[in-house]
């Protein structure tokens, strides 16, 4: 949906990030165009810091499970996929980084899908979803952010496959996510935390309410 990744979520979230906490954002992006949770695990993981310049994350923001929606990966087996990756993103960087899940979200129905496939894909990418937020709840420092954009997304805020977002659409998403991802950037520059915001010390967190279940009927 963006010709490169400055107008994509990274991209249009570190200036979103900057303006609202006044901290310079270093940012990196480690992906692969349909990769599913378990990919990401195996192949990208080592990418997450670069060893020429020693740079490190402060914060890891993961962007996954529309792959796994397109896939069909049951959410028992994504859930597990989605708890390895945190363990092997906490192997690679330590227990104090913080891991925030980008709420997967939902569909606008394009004019020109087959009857019903909309419907099934809201529904699913709904239902990985609560997985993300149930593995969030159970790891320490690790949050999910709903993905706050409106049921009917903005036919502007789609790319031409009305599927992927466009950079307005990024530029929309970064800005939400920016909006609940500052208070823990700032807490995280400030020093180690003994608790994770928004969370017990066990526990991780959930910004925002969740996003209501989708409709199953027909449109």
């Amino acid at each position: 949906g963006a010709l490169s990744h400055r107008e994509a979520l990274a991209g249009q979230l570190a200036p979103a990030l900057t303006a609202l906490t006044g901290q310079g954002v270093s940012w990196r992006v480690t992906a692969r165009a349909g990769a599913t949770a378990e990919a990401v695990r195996r192949g990208l993981v080592p990418q997450l810091t670069d060893p020429l310049t020693r740079w490190t994350p402060d914060l890891v923001l993961v962007a996954v499970g529309i792959a796994d929606a397109r896939q069909l990966r049951g959410p028992i087996a994504f859930r597990r996929d989605v708890t390895r990756l945190v363990r092997d993103i906490r192997l690679r960087l330590g227990h104090h980084v913080p891991v925030v899940f980008a709420g997967l979200p939902s569909l606008d129905p394009s004019e020109d899908a087959e009857p019903g496939v909309d419907r099934i894909m809201r529904g699913y990418l709904w239902l990985l979803d609560r997985q993300l937020m149930s593995v969030a709840a159970r790891h320490t420092a690790t949050y999910h952010l709903p993905a706050g954009l409106p049921p009917r997304i903005p036919a502007e805020w789609l790319a031409a496959d009305r599927f992927n977002l466009s950079p307005q659409g990024y530029r929309a998403w970064g800005r939400t996510l920016a909006a609940g991802i500052a208070p823990l950037a700032e807490r995280t520059a400030a020093g180690p935390r003994t608790e994770p915001l928004g969370g017990s010390p066990r526990s991780g967190g959930v910004f925002g309410p969740p996003d209501p279940a989708p409709s199953t009927r027909s449109r």
